[in-house]
């Protein structure tokens, strides 16, 4: 089913979940086991948010990519080059420039004890401390990066190509690449080590994240959403599971880089493919309250990380369980996110950039 834009209702229902899902992980970092670091810490940890983290990580932000993909080749098939590149620099570069210069940047100015001047300490926060400057825009930095060069390389069709079957054993390949590939990087670039390479990324997901926004716009191209049977997005889903709860077992027999690579690309395949069919069959409506997440999506995207921390601090005095306060954080984090961006929506400039 398709909205009247001609957009994929169960694909925009996806994108809200994942949006939602990119809201609940940063309200629980201040109450699991991260692994990296948060401005809030409790000493009371949730001990189910640490798989949760590996879990969502392994996935979450390759699917988005992969969505991105899949928009951007559908936008190119009403737009020219030039138009659509001057559209990305309006949604994505235009917001990227505020949160880096009003935001990110002097605020950690602020709240530092850095006697240098303010250019000086704003070359050395985005150049030697990624992503302290971009934040969580990071990945708004990556997607414009990945539409530009793929803009660049890529031709006009010629003729428009009918659906092509998806196959079972295609994602089998991509996994047969995937794997090494990411052992490989992950040598040299393990995960939560950040880089500035003109923008900050981790270069340990970079093959995931590129590779499923090309992906995208390769499922477009060929219409495989609408040919891949839900028996093959539920092995797949199947096989995902079985491997995370079996990663005990195979980190005791694999090299850990092999068995981190194969449990987490597993995962991020099985999850993709499955969420797809369980959407297109189960969740292909939209109501009213959907609506309202799937058009403010992108503003609760970028304001949601200050809302949380606020919501993390407001709450960190009171007795309560660290389960509670992430239930609560979750929750108000998104309804008041998405209150935010549909008042600042209400003007028209303001509209057409989120």
């Amino acid at each position: 089913m398709k909205s009247s834009t001609d957009r994929l209702i169960y694909i925009d229902l996806i994108k809200v979940f994942l949006t939602c899902m990119v809201v609940i992980h940063h309200a629980g970092q201040a109450y699991g086991n991260t692994g990296g670091v948060w401005i809030v810490d409790e000493a009371q940890k949730v001990d189910y948010l640490r798989p949760f983290f590996f879990f969502n990580a392994a996935y979450m932000m390759g699917f988005y990519f992969f969505i991105s993909g899949f928009f951007i080749h559908f936008s190119l098939k009403r737009k020219t080059k030039t138009k659509l590149i001057g559209e990305r620099l309006i949604k994505l570069g235009v917001p990227l420039a505020v949160f880096i210069f009003l935001i990110f940047t002097p605020l950690h100015f602020l709240l530092s004890d850095s006697k240098s001047s303010y250019i000086n300490f704003a070359l050395d926060l985005h150049f030697n401390q990624p992503p302290l400057s971009v934040g969580h825009l990071w990945f708004v930095a990556s997607l414009l990066v990945y539409s530009i060069i793929y803009l660049f390389f890529k031709r006009a069709d010629t003729v428009n190509k009918q659906a092509q079957p998806f196959k079972v054993w295609y994602p089998l390949i991509y996994l047969a690449f995937l794997i090494p590939i990411n052992v490989l990087v992950r040598q040299q670039y393990p995960i939560d080590k950040w880089v500035t390479w003109g923008f900050p990324l981790e270069v340990a997901h970079l093959p995931q994240y590129f590779s499923l926004f090309i992906l995208g716009t390769v499922f477009n191209k060929y219409k495989w959403l609408d040919s891949i049977k839900t028996s093959t997005g539920f092995m797949y889903l199947a096989l995902a599971i079985l491997l995370f709860v079996s990663q005990k077992f195979i980190y005791g027999y694999l090299p850990q880089l092999w068995a981190e690579s194969i449990i987490e690309s597993f995962i991020c395949v099985g999850l993709c493919l499955g969420f797809i069919v369980v959407f297109k069959k189960y969740f292909n409506t939209m109501n009213s309250f959907t609506k309202v997440l799937s058009n403010n999506s992108y503003g609760i995207y970028l304001f949601h990380l200050l809302i949380v921390i606020g919501l993390q601090l407001a709450f960190k005095p009171f007795i309560l369980s660290s389960h509670i306060k992430f239930i609560l954080v979750s929750v108000l984090g998104i309804a008041l996110s998405c209150a935010l961006s549909s008042v600042l929506r209400r003007n028209r400039i303001i509209q057409k950039v989120i």
